[in-house]
């Protein structure tokens, strides 16, 4: 979110010629201290930002300097208020608000009501169907930790349940389909990890800071479906499991089978872990018809399910 804050010091500063790093830390919900870092930010990028000591002193752009409103576009700005709307489900409404406000400080005359149309044009709802009441405070902390330069730790479970204690210096959080990840340097294994944030638990803000270390950010996990080897299934589905193939894999080549409510479609199948559980999600929904081997493999997987079950 720095981007978005060093925007807003840029707005305030053009507005109120001078400010105290008190005041735009108190505005922006930061210390004074990342305030005199965003300064140098802008330094650094010739923005002309000057201080002045003493108790009339403050923070200023020079008086020469000015940003045309006409510079961004209303296509501009509604892509930048669309972007912000979907973020809403995760960041603080009064953080969001606050970052409106100065976006549409951006507005030419006039174009207000046209770019308020557009942005109501497109919704972006990441909000997932089941709540997590502790994604939203974990996801403060984090970010905070990020703006702060300030070690986290946390308990963590990894996939295979077994768990850790974890000091880390936070460096990127991402949002993958519905899961929240931390990308940060572990002390522990002394290199960059990937954490989900639901698999944390005692997530808490140390006092000790950090120097940052050189970044890179790498891909998650698996690789793009596409990029995958897969083994072509044959399987019958319902309507409804045809939709959500197409949600997840695009549009496939589906034709009706002899059952008039099902269709058939030839599916690219990964043979790990996730394809399996994919197709035994669908339940009774969905059957694979061939190979074989994926097919007598499904029937292991059910028979063991159904083995536990049956113990008394």
């Amino acid at each position: 979110m720095k981007t978005e804050r060093l925007l807003a010091i840029i707005m305030i500063l053009l507005d109120k010629k001078q400010v105290s790093a008190s005041q735009l830390a108190e505005t922006l919900e930061v210390s004074v201290r990342t305030i005199y870092r965003d300064i140098n930010s802008l330094s650094e990028a010739g923005i002309p930002v000057t201080t002045s000591p003493g108790v009339k002193g403050g923070i200023q752009i020079m008086d020469n300097y000015k940003i045309d409103k006409h510079f961004f576009t209303s296509a501009d700005i509604t892509s930048l208020l669309i972007a912000l709307e979907s973020l809403s489900t995760n960041v603080s409404p009064l953080q969001i608000n606050q970052t409106f406000e100065k976006i549409k400080t951006l507005v030419p005359s006039g174009f207000m009501e046209e770019i308020e149309f557009k942005t109501n044009q497109i919704a972006i709802d990441l909000t997932p169907w089941t709540s997590n009441h502790t994604l939203q405070p974990f996801l403060e902390i984090v970010k905070f930790g990020m703006d702060q330069q300030r070690l986290l730790s946390f308990d963590y479970a990894d996939n295979k349940g077994r768990k850790t204690t974890r000091i880390v210096e936070p460096y990127r959080l991402v949002l993958k389909e519905i899961s929240w990840y931390l990308q940060a340097y572990c002390e522990e294994k002394s290199d960059f990890r990937t954490f989900k944030i639901s698999r944390m638990l005692n997530l808490s803000l140390s006092s000790s800071t950090f120097v940052p270390r050189e970044f890179k950010a790498k891909p998650l996990g698996k690789e793009p479906f596409y990029g995958k080897n897969f083994t072509i299934t044959t399987l019958k589905v319902t309507h409804k499991i045809k939709e959500q193939l197409i949600d997840k894999f695009g549009q496939l080549s589906f034709y009706p089978s002899n059952d008039s409510e099902k269709l058939i479609v030839e599916f690219p199948f990964m043979e790990d872990e996730f394809g399996y559980n994919l197709l035994l999600g669908f339940g009774n929904q969905c059957e694979c018809l061939e190979p074989p081997h994926v097919r007598t493999e499904l029937r292991r997987r059910i028979e063991n399910l159904l083995e536990l079950y049956q113990k008394s």
